[in-house]
């Protein structure tokens, strides 16, 4: 312990403490939004368990930032690969034995309490490649690029097949991002990226009928204005009513009329623009952001390459999903059903940034 408390004096305190007040204030933001959709109960079967379980699935989230936060981040660089291997294990499980859910096999139920294997993937993708890539050179194409690349295919393909769209594009996101950071030729990150915009048109064929119809409404959501296009539609109304200051705690007539679909999981945004307005939103964004600016300083100070990476990672994995999320919200993006970070309710994406967290807070206090 008397060590744990030296290591946490000598990092950058001030850091840590800002990102904790930042974590704060965003379970008290995740646990009122939460209420508000569940307010007028229209959709909800039992709402008062579904507010009940995010609390235990905050609490169970800090207990895991502490525990990792205690375990050297190096171990991560010798474990690399057999994490890699059970999580492949536990999606392939998934795919047989896993629980349904409108029409998505992603969850395994453990203790009455359903968990995503599929986010575990986020943090063995962050860790493999960093590994990787710290380790890369200009001329190692096969180590430092193939071999990754090969790794996150097959992670995001057996990912796509739940199907999990947004979890997929997570962690391709993070390949490319991290890729462009390591010593490995740009061109190659390049041409690949070219390659996959040259054959996306033949990959939309294995698409979901739903997920094609999503791709449609979101040039034109009055396409399908009942349909794929009315979480988007009913989005943007109610954002745009937030206006400047919002309407109020319980006050938004799109939530509190159940005219927003899933608004306590993907489209929780929506909650804090109508009711908070503007002002609200924007706090809500300098929040994410002073959370980031604190990861991407600490991956410059760092001169150990796989912590640098590992920062990288991890600072990648919360932008991505703020980025996609929120652009979803606005109709900027297309619906790709992916969880506003911290926000949204569910307990796999909670504990997964609070596990990467966790490795941050850990390369804070031992990284030189």
């Amino acid at each position: 312990m008397k060590s744990f408390r030296f290591k946490f004096l000598s990092a950058d305190t001030q850091g840590l403490k800002t990102i904790i007040i930042c974590l704060l204030i965003l379970n008290v933001l995740s646990l009122a939004s939460i209420y508000s959709s569940l307010h007028q109960a229209g959709q909800f079967t039992d709402p008062q368990k579904i507010f009940s379980k995010q609390i235990a699935w905050i609490a169970l989230s800090w207990v895991a930032l502490i525990i990792f936060a205690r375990i050297n981040y190096r171990i991560y660089f010798d474990l690399a690969y057999f994490i890699y291997g059970l999580n492949l294990v536990l999606l392939i499980v998934v795919l047989f034995f896993g629980k349904k859910v409108m029409g998505a096999q992603r969850w395994i139920e453990i203790f009455g309490m359903n968990f995503q294997p599929s986010e575990l993937s986020k943090i063995s993708a962050v860790i493999i490649l960093a590994r990787f890539f710290s380790l890369s050179s200009p001329r190692g194409l096969i180590y430092g690029f193939f071999l990754p690349l090969t790794f996150i295919v097959i992670n995001s393909l057996v990912i796509f097949i739940q199907p999990d769209l947004g979890t997929a594009l997570i962690i391709i996101f993070i390949f490319f991002s991290l890729g462009l950071f390591s010593r490995i030729p740009k061109r190659f990150f390049i041409a690949l990226l070219a390659l996959g915009l040259l054959i996306s048109p033949f990959l939309l064929g294995h698409l979901k009928d739903y997920q094609k119809r999503r791709l449609m409404v979101f040039m034109n959501p009055n396409l399908d204005p009942l349909g794929a296009g009315y979480s988007i539609i009913q989005s943007k109304i109610a954002i745009g009513s937030g206006k400047l200051g919002g309407k109020g705690f319980l006050s938004g007539t799109q939530n509190q009329f159940n005219f927003l679909p899933e608004r306590h999981t993907d489209f929780i945004f929506t909650v804090i623009g109508e009711e908070w307005g503007f002002i609200g939103s924007l706090f809500l964004i300098v929040i994410y952001w002073l959370i980031l600016k604190k990861i991407l300083y600490e991956a410059q100070r760092v001169r150990d390459e796989f912590a640098n990476f590992l920062c990288l990672g991890i600072s990648m994995f919360l932008f991505f999903h703020l980025f996609i999320n929120i652009g979803m919200a606005l109709g900027v993006l297309p619906v790709v059903g992916l969880p506003l970070i911290f926000l949204s309710y569910g307990g796999s994406n909670l504990l997964t940034a609070f596990i990467l967290l966790g490795i941050f807070f850990n390369i804070s206090f031992t990284a030189k």
